[in-house]
């Protein structure tokens, strides 16, 4: 068995003030005294009026994450681009690896910073296998952001949870289940495939069926569909805990299947 942690490194809450941060302390690899030339200098400390004496304090680097979805706005954006937010990062990568004895990460928020860094750190901490949250639901743009890691990450398929699940099977349309998401584009390899997350599920029409519905006895049989969708193709299929808790008997058959297969 290998344990992966959920790491967020995107961005950092303030301990008294929007400026006033916790010392990052991770023994052996370094400490960190978290001020405000770690945060970006885009963020809203710098022009919200409730930063209050804060305001203008953020003096990174600019945000170097993807497009308009780049900012995360309910706490302040870590500065990827300078090189003492770099270094924190990577002691703290490696702090989990080997202090921890996690196995690997999966990347919260992965619109917030480049691709590139996912690779630096999965390589100085000597991570096992990393996933990268990059919520997107066109293909291309989820191939661009693995090129980015330069192939040194997988990252969760949601081309493949949107349109061949969601719209698919959930639908009973079934041609959008051919070749579907990171599959037909060749990356496979790099898929994390699943039906719903902690994310997904219960929120609005993301989750399969729609807001509070992929528990209902009415899809059963197209949530199980799905999951034997996911169980029986390329990649790496992630199981929602709530899907397998209620219908194991059949869930853990399709995994049975699965490694017998190979």
């Amino acid at each position: 068995a290998k344990v992966i942690a959920d790491i967020v490194i995107n961005h950092i809450d303030g301990k008294s003030s929007w400026c006033s941060f916790y010392e990052q302390d991770f023994g052996e690899y370094g400490k960190f005294q978290v001020d405000g030339s770690y945060i970006c200098r885009g963020d809203e400390m710098n022009t919200d009026p409730s930063a209050g004496s804060c305001k203008n304090h953020a003096t990174g680097p600019n945000d170097d994450g993807y497009a308009g979805e780049a900012n995360y706005g309910a706490a302040r954006d870590l500065a990827h681009d300078s090189e003492v937010v770099r270094e924190m990062c990577r002691a703290y990568t490696k702090w989990m690896i080997n202090e921890m004895q996690y196995d690997g990460f999966r990347y919260d928020y992965c619109k917030g910073y480049h691709m590139s860094h996912v690779s630096d750190y999965n390589t100085y901490s000597g991570a096992k296998f990393s996933v990268m949250e990059y919520w997107d639901g066109n293909a291309d743009n989820l191939c661009e952001r693995i090129a980015d890691a330069y192939e040194n990450s997988l990252a969760f398929d949601f081309s493949l949870k949107y349109n061949a699940l969601n719209d698919g099977i959930c639908a009973y349309n079934y041609s959008k289940c051919k070749a579907p998401g990171l599959l037909g584009k060749g990356k496979s390899k790099w898929a994390v495939t699943f039906v719903d997350n902690h994310d997904t599920h219960d929120r609005s029409d993301s989750e399969f069926g729609g807001q509070g519905n992929s528990m209902s006895s009415t899809l059963k049989d197209r949530l199980l569909q799905a999951n034997a969708f996911i169980l029986s193709m390329p990649g790496v299929p992630c199981v929602y805990y709530p899907h397998c808790k209620k219908y194991g008997t059949e869930i853990k058959a399709m995994i049975t299947a699965r490694k017998m297969a190979g």
